[in-house]
């Protein structure tokens, strides 16, 4: 059996882990991969390739960083002859064209039950909703935003202390064990329409704003919904308050017998140190 030809479209790290499971798999060609273009980051404004385009430089697979998803970029994704394109985190609305141009389909890989959840901020709403579970989905993609039908779904359970870090770290793994199932086009095949009256909406990624992560007091009723709110918004952009003044990063907290406990802080420019240490230091 002749291994799936896919071309692949991400840009972060996580996405980039899934990139590498997919390259070890024996039933999948890796022919190509699409991902943002080179960005400045950092103070220094140093011009920085995404992690998908350096896992592909290393294994040799052709990369393209096209500012504009054109037709005349689009001529060059159709001579690798893909049969499936894999979105995970391109970042980018991918246009009908596009998704039309392998020989089977263009699927993604979203990071939440769907119809649950759609949009950028799934792992970020499941935490901040006290959710038990989430999991991972693999779908047909469509004109509207994680609206296609359902290929496959992974469950997995939320913990108490995970942030959208740890969770989606998590879910990566769950996404690579979820993958491996696929041995060949049939197996995506069969398909389920997802339920669009029990759609929720995420909010857009820009009202994610170091504004939006302020949280004017730890003093709450609800010791529970707060200590969410915070594990949502870090790492980034990073739940913060003030102290007599000093801002603070709130980096871990816990409910204790019905009590929000703060476990690590960390001051602007400083070492993160224990709220124990901090609290020496007003």
């Amino acid at each position: 059996m002749k291994p799936i030809k896919l071309v692949y479209f991400g840009t972060p790290d996580f996405s980039a882990t899934i990139l590498s499971s997919l390259i070890k798999d024996k039933n999948i060609d890796v022919v190509g991969i699409v991902t943002q273009p080179d960005k400045p980051v950092g103070r220094k404004r140093t011009l920085t390739t995404a992690p998908v385009a350096q896992v592909a430089t290393k294994n040799n697979i052709p990369i393209f960083k096209p500012t504009k998803l054109d037709q005349s970029n689009l001529q060059h994704i159709k001579l690798l002859q893909a049969d499936i394109f894999l979105v995970a985190a391109y970042g980018q609305i991918i246009p009908q064209s596009w998704l039309d141009a392998p020989k089977t389909t263009t699927l993604n890989i979203h990071f939440s039950l769907l119809p649950k959840y759609r949009g950028a901020l799934c792992v970020s709403e499941s935490i901040r909703n006290q959710d038990q579970e989430t999991g991972v989905t693999l779908m047909e993609m469509d004109a509207k935003l994680d609206h296609g039908p359902i290929i496959l779904q992974k469950k997995l359970t939320i913990s108490d202390d995970d942030d959208v870090a740890t969770l989606t770290k998590k879910l990566t793994q769950k996404a690579i064990l979820l993958i491996s199932n696929i041995n060949s086009l049939q197996d995506i095949k069969s398909k389920t329409n997802q339920d669009h009256k029990k759609a929720i909406n995420t909010p857009s990624l820009k009202t994610r704003t170091r504004q939006s992560a302020f949280i004017p007091t730890l003093e709450t009723s609800n010791p529970k919904k707060l200590h969410a709110l915070i594990r949502s918004l870090n790492p980034e952009p990073g739940a913060w308050t003030k102290i007599n003044g000093q801002e603070i990063k709130l980096l871990q907290t816990k409910v204790t017998n019905g009590k929000l406990e703060i476990i690590t802080v960390q001051i602007p420019g400083k070492n993160p140190i224990s709220w124990q240490q901090f609290q020496l230091r007003l």
